[in-house]
């Protein structure tokens, strides 16, 4: 990985006149991000599966460590600010974290981007990743992927000035966001590893520089587990050490579905993932300008943030970690590949015809933007399709039902479709998993069995809830309510 040299010189005065030119650009981007980050904050309680977890690590439960602990530290001291003291206030401070960690994103995605980058593009691109699906739908989750995109980009903002001039503040300023990475999601630690081997490449860091920035790495990652550990009872380092061999065997594992990349199910993450996280023409965009920068004009800092890019989408694709509708994985992807696609249009477009260019970005701002505000505004619990299914149900005085997903309020809810015959209806959220599970080879049988149920199950349909932006990162997925009380024999073995 090649990082640039800034365009600005470097320095302390360099860096006092940059700052002052960025000002305005980066309240306009906070402004813009926290708009969308915020709206709908309060959407309803158990939407997201993983959130009540997170608040009860958050109120002092001791943490199981499946993931790394920063978002749960962070989530604790913003309780403690807030004087929270009931699950309420722990999840509007967890959700508020998130929030806040993305809105700090979206600037420093400006700030780095502008070192490669003409004002213009700089602006219109870092917009494109501030308002983008991917960033302010992952905003409002109480969930470690905010802030590990909050990680990497300080990873990538403390690269770029060591780069440019490599001081001690610099050398502890990039240990510690390499382990702000490593404490975020455990997937972080390959990123930093990554930004640690260019910086030693890039920056020819002597022995002792190496030194200083592993140690302020190893240091943030002891002191915030420490800080965890503290803000607890009941845990240890073999708590620790156990929580990390679970994640581990989950990524060997996988979920209930396995799609291997080497059995043909590569680009899923890239189809059903990435380009509803940046919308098609944005993607389409960003590519051709990628692709115009390299084959035309071989720009090396292009070449460096989309193959960046392109290794984390494979990586990716290679895990049998792919459940569609789950867009959360490739959001270390979003970042490079919006960074080298700004880089793109400012050293390649921009000079050919500024104009183009411009609109280009426009364009890409536009689509993603409304995508954005489209897909956050369905958050609200009088638009969200789990809620409308609910109505439905209460309208017709419909009261045997199970769920076979958490809808955001109290249900009947079976996990694995068993005794299903004492009840009138099934509402599913998990169809689509399964209807897809049964097109994909060497899968359990009980996939195939569930996809046959629900094929026969499609003629015994009641209603349907759905949006046009939907299925997105829990944002109004599609719900079915079935009527079983005529398809008993579409039920495997009558659900036994």
């Amino acid at each position: 990985m090649i990082v640039g040299q800034p365009i600005k010189p470097a320095g302390w005065v360099g860096l006092a006149k940059r700052a002052d030119s960025q000002v305005p650009a980066i309240l306009v981007l906070v402004t813009i991000s926290a708009s969308l980050a915020f709206y709908n904050i309060d959407f309803p309680f158990g939407i997201q599966p993983d959130e009540p977890l997170k608040v009860a690590f958050a109120a002092g439960q001791h943490h199981n460590y499946a993931h790394p602990p920063l978002m749960i530290v962070l989530a604790r001291f913003a309780g403690w600010l807030s004087r929270a003291s009931n699950e309420h206030d722990y999840l509007l401070a967890g959700r508020s974290v998130s929030a806040l960690a993305c809105v700090a994103a979206s600037a420093l995605f400006y700030v780095i981007l502008r070192r490669y980058a003409d004002g213009i593009n700089a602006f219109l691109w870092a917009c494109v990743f501030a308002a983008s699906p991917a960033i302010a739908v992952h905003a409002h989750y109480f969930k470690e992927d905010a802030v590990l995109i909050f990680s990497i980009c300080v990873g990538l903002h403390a690269l770029v000035r060591l780069k440019e001039q490599v001081t001690t503040v610099n050398l502890v300023y990039f240990g510690f966001a390499l382990g702000l990475a490593v404490t975020a999601k455990y997937v972080g630690a390959g990123n930093s590893l990554v930004l640690f081997i260019v910086a030693i490449v890039c920056c020819r860091l002597s022995i002792r520089q190496g030194i200083i920035v592993a140690a302020t790495d190893a240091l943030t990652v002891v002191a915030i587990l420490g800080v965890s550990l503290l803000t607890e009872t009941g845990s240890g380092l073999s708590t620790v050490i156990k929580g990390l061999g679970s994640e581990l065997k989950h990524a060997e594992t996988a979920h209930d579905l396995k799609e291997w990349f080497w059995d043909g199910y590569g680009l899923t993450h890239f189809r059903y993932h990435l380009i509803p996280s940046l919308t098609g023409p944005t993607v389409a965009i960003a590519l051709g300008a990628i692709a115009v920068a390299i084959i035309a004009d071989r720009n090396r800092y292009v070449v460096t943030y989309a193959g960046a890019a392109l290794h984390w989408l494979f990586l990716l694709e290679l895990s049998p970690l792919k459940l569609v509708g789950l867009m959360r994985y490739i959001l270390p992807v979003v970042i490079y590949l919006l960074l080298a696609a700004g880089i793109a249009c400012s050293r390649s477009i921009a000079p050919r015809n500024r104009l183009v260019a411009t609109a280009l970005g426009l364009v890409a701002m536009v689509a993603s933007a409304h995508a954005g505000m489209a897909y956050v505004a369905n958050l609200d619990r009088e638009t969200d399709t789990r809620f409308a299914a609910m109505r439905f149900l209460e309208r017709q005085g419909i009261t045997h039902f199970v769920v076979d997903f958490p809808v955001g309020e109290p249900a009947p809810e079976t996990r694995d479709y068993r005794n299903l015959s004492s009840v009138d209806y099934l509402v599913s959220l998990k169809f689509q998993r399964y209807l897809r599970g049964g097109g994909l080879s060497e899968q359990d049988p009980r996939i195939y069995e569930l996809a046959g149920m629900f094929r026969c199950l499609d003629g015994h349909m009641a209603a349907q809830f759905s949006k046009p932006y939907g299925d997105y990162g829990y944002v109004a997925p599609t719900v079915r309510i079935y009527d079983l009380r005529d398809a008993r024999a579409c039920v495997p073995e009558n659900g036994q």
